[in-house]
């Protein structure tokens, strides 16, 4: 009885908390490149920006996942039609019973309609998923032309439905069909006001949920929107099955003067943890700060401890005089911490990864003549904490030669294994080419491992600076990187959902020019 019970044990202990030992990551799907995750027709084809996933695994069949991505969809500038909806805030979903990353549908998040007023996707959707719920919820940004007011749309559709091709069709959806497949649970809007002049701009929100099974403590099953609004930073906590939400709760402080791009996560004991870049809008210090909070059942808004700063940078990717921040890159990046919190072995300790892109060497010359800078070397740095007050100096993820840019992060907490994923440039002399690279943490460590490509042929961010609908340089804020797993080796998959241009020509008035797309690419571990 007592080798059953030690046996039994040994169990638990592997399936609660892993082996902290995985395989090196294999990549699945579209080769070099990874797969366009979207169905756009290459003739006069618009960009797709700012990607995130979520998946639940083994949802269509026994190793086949139901994936759901988002993208700000450049096709949401046309107006609304059958090709499209008239809504920024693109979807898209595989559910294949093809072992592929190859989507079935998608579209843009319908309207929301309040008081009269309707709000549009203005784009920055992010995705998270439910698994013990079966469902998936997505969160953006609406917007009100006539009245120029916005908001952030919370949708909430569940698995059976994305399954349900009556519900879902394949294809491009339609409003009415993206209304259908999205909105059987009323969508609401967070942080509306009633007039122009007291709804300041809402920056680009964070979705989180908890996933704790129901009645394992208070809290679960709730979702966690957050997002800067005007000069504060702000959470609203929502009843997962109604999407009922609390207020948008101030989790800054006053010293705040540009609090923006939040990420929100939800550890495994309920407790909400958020960082955000209080950004100083001139040359002097950034401030990356980090907040927690103990769950008050939604639509009770959670109870917030004050921020403590993770890093004063001095050094932060920004805007330089032609709007390029990165040399070599016809791209805008600005630096923006994301993070992701790990159970250790002991079930009771929480690290918490905290990782930015930081500028090693600044064009000095042009930043002492305009005041503006740009990054001649960019790498990806990561501070730790396991009590979310003090935090460990930067160190780097990558320092290597090029770019090290726009980093993601995701736990697979079946392993312990952290995974970090950014763009890279190392191996094109002019910095301009990208490949996507990871890199894993093993659980019981804060070591960075070995550098895997996500995507193994460099191709340009943005090959055509002409097909660009945004402005008159491309901007990026982030990309999507979520891993799952059940505790094997060999069974943990990670999803990165990124911008590239390197697979697939659109054709402009008849001239085939590289097109820019959210593609996907699938890693097993």
């Amino acid at each position: 009885m007592k080798a059953l019970n030690t046996a039994m044990l040994t169990i638990f202990v592997v399936l609660a908390f892993g082996t902290g030992l995985h395989a090196a990551p294999i990549a699945k799907c579209g080769g070099t490149l990874g797969t366009q995750f979207n169905l756009e027709p290459a003739a006069n084809a618009a960009p797709q920006q700012m990607e995130s996933v979520d998946f639940i695994t083994n949802r269509v069949a026994l190793g086949l996942d139901l994936v759901v991505a988002g993208a700000t969809d450049g096709r949401g500038l046309a107006p609304a039609g059958p090709a499209w909806d008239g809504s920024l805030s693109g979807y898209y979903v595989h559910r294949s019973t093809t072992a592929d990353c190859s989507p079935q549908f998608e579209g843009g998040l319908p309207n929301i309609v309040v008081a009269g007023k309707t709000f549009t996707g203005n784009g920055g959707p992010a995705i998270a998923a439910d698994m013990v719920r079966d469902a998936f919820f997505a969160a953006d940004v609406h917007f009100d032309l006539n009245d120029s007011l916005s908001g952030i749309g919370l949708f909430r559709v569940s698995s059976a439905a994305l399954l349900n091709a009556t519900m879902c069709p394949n294809g491009t959806h339609t409003s009415a069909q993206a209304t259908a497949c999205w909105a059987a649970t009323a969508p609401v809007l967070i942080g509306e006001a009633a007039s122009a002049g007291a709804n300041p701009s809402q920056d680009f929100p964070s979705i989180a949920v908890d996933e704790r099974v129901s009645n394992s403590g208070l809290g679960a099953g709730d979702v966690y929107v957050a997002f800067g609004s005007g000069t504060v930073m702000t959470l609203a906590a929502c009843k997962g099955t109604t999407l009922a939400c609390s207020a948008p709760l101030t989790i800054g402080d006053s010293s705040d003067l540009g609090p923006i791009d939040a990420r929100v996560e939800v550890r495994p004991d309920g407790i909400i943890t958020v960082t955000y870049l209080d950004m100083s809008f001139s040359n002097s210090t950034d401030t990356i700060k980090f907040v927690s909070c103990k769950p008050a059942g939604a639509p009770k808004a959670p109870v917030c401890a004050a921020p403590t700063v993770v890093a004063t940078e001095s050094q932060s990717d920004g805007p330089s005089f032609f709007g390029q921040s990165l040399s070599g890159m016809n791209q805008l990046v600005l630096t923006f911490p994301k993070h992701a919190n790990r159970l250790e072995a002991d079930g009771k300790t929480v690290t918490t990864f905290v990782v930015w892109d930081r500028c090693k060497t600044f064009f000095a010359l042009l930043q002492q003549q305009s005041g503006l800078q740009t990054c001649l070397d960019s790498d990806v740095v990561m501070s730790t904490s396991t009590d979310g007050k003090t935090w460990s100096a930067a160190a780097p993820v990558n320092a290597g030669k090029g770019h090290q840019f726009f980093p993601s992060i995701s736990t697979d907490a079946s392993t312990g294994t952290v995974n970090i994923a950014y763009y890279d440039t190392t191996g094109d002399l002019f910095k301009n080419r990208v490949r996507v690279s990871l890199n894993q943490i093993a659980r019981g460590s804060t070591t960075v491992g070995a550098l895997t490509h996500v995507t193994t042929t460099p191709a340009p961010w943005n090959a055509d600076p002409r097909n660009n609908p945004f402005g008159l340089f491309d901007f990026d804020l982030r990309f999507g990187i979520k891993a799952r797993g059940i505790g094997a080796v060999g069974q943990s998959h990670l999803y990165v959902s990124f911008t590239s241009t390197g697979d697939r020509p659109g054709t402009y008035h008849g001239i085939p020019v590289p097109e820019q797309n959210n593609n996907m690419q699938k890693l097993v571990y």
